[in-house]
């Protein structure tokens, strides 16, 4: 399906403003929610190494030591003595980390779910659609209720057009009984905020879940429709602006899996994508390199007098 969108034309500056606005409560709320987690550990990490502190090496390996554990009493009890150390080093700045990171995280680690929000879908597409002066999805009378996944491209640097085209498009989720947009496992359960906003889109014909292999699995065997962004952190760091790539040659997991479980294979293609935001080049080889181990290692940056939201191209 080709999909497109393209900042909107607007002529005065009265409608500039309020079309900007509408269209950042939606941006905001996603890379706020996105980037807290990860912001959060950094801070930490960052403040740790100026004071040439050995807790700079355990931010990270210990949120996540946290987050693989199976159940919330688990995950209580270790944070728990993460914060029994540090209140035993009498190390202020110590005892700040693991009661900022307790109280920020307790989603995480009680496993705390937040209920459906019927008016968020209609919040959201609002906003994004009033941003973009073209989003709209065409092939949308060839999709099946049922056994197909939306394979989409590119990745961006957000997914905008999976979260627009998709995600918040209510012509698209109605095309569908049921569908599930998998994504990264980290950002769907173990990133606090993000992991709230994934709970309250949820409703009885649409979801958010990780895309671990053994949930892919569950959710075919049922026969729903799945929605993902197949080229992955791979397509997101060959990114570049003005130019349309995709990585497909390496994703052949999917279509194994299609044609185990009697699935088509749907592609959906958003056009523009590519210039929602300016890509950093170079060094390539070395940041696939780093994808092989699931590290991000795309560097973008957006209009500077929009707050860094999408560029208005």
């Amino acid at each position: 399906w080709p999909s497109a969108f393209a900042p909107r034309d607007i002529p005065w500056p009265g409608s500039v403003a309020m079309a900007w606005m509408n269209g950042l409560k939606s941006t905001a709320i996603v890379i706020g929610c996105w980037l807290s987690g990860p912001v959060l550990l950094a801070v930490w990490t960052g403040i740790f190494m100026l004071r040439m502190d050995w807790m700079s090496f355990l931010v990270v390996p210990a949120y996540l030591v946290m987050f693989k554990l199976p159940d919330w009493k688990l995950r209580s009890s270790f944070w728990l003595a993460v914060g029994l150390l540090t209140a035993a080093s009498r190390d202020p700045w110590r005892v700040a980390f693991s009661i900022s990171v307790a109280i920020f995280a307790s989603p995480v680690i009680l496993d705390f779910r937040l209920p459906s929000w019927p008016g968020y879908l209609p919040f959201m597409e609002a906003g994004f659609k009033d941003f973009t002066a073209r989003c709209e999805l065409k092939g949308l009378d060839k999709a099946q209720q049922e056994r197909t996944v939306f394979a989409f491209h590119p990745h961006g640097a957000i997914s905008f057009g999976f979260t627009v085209n998709g995600l918040f498009d209510s012509q698209f989720l109605g095309k569908s009984k049921k569908i599930t947009f998998l994504i990264d496992d980290f950002l769907r359960n173990g990133n606090p905020i993000f992991r709230l906003l994934c709970d309250a889109y949820e409703a009885e014909t649409r979801q958010i879940a990780s895309a671990e292999k053994s949930t892919v699995h569950r959710l075919m065997a049922e026969g729903s429709n799945v929605a993902l962004v197949l080229g992955g952190f791979e397509e997101a760091t060959v990114c570049a602006t003005g130019k349309d790539r995709a990585v497909v040659k390496s994703r052949k997991g999917i279509v194994k899996y299609c044609l185990q479980y009697g699935y088509k294979l749907q592609p959906v293609y958003s056009f523009g994508e590519d210039e929602t935001y300016h890509f950093a080049q170079g060094l390539l080889d070395f940041r696939l390199w780093l994808n092989r181990f699931k590290i991000p290692a795309v560097a973008f940056f957006g209009n500077p007098i929009l707050a860094g939201t999408e560029s208005p191209r």
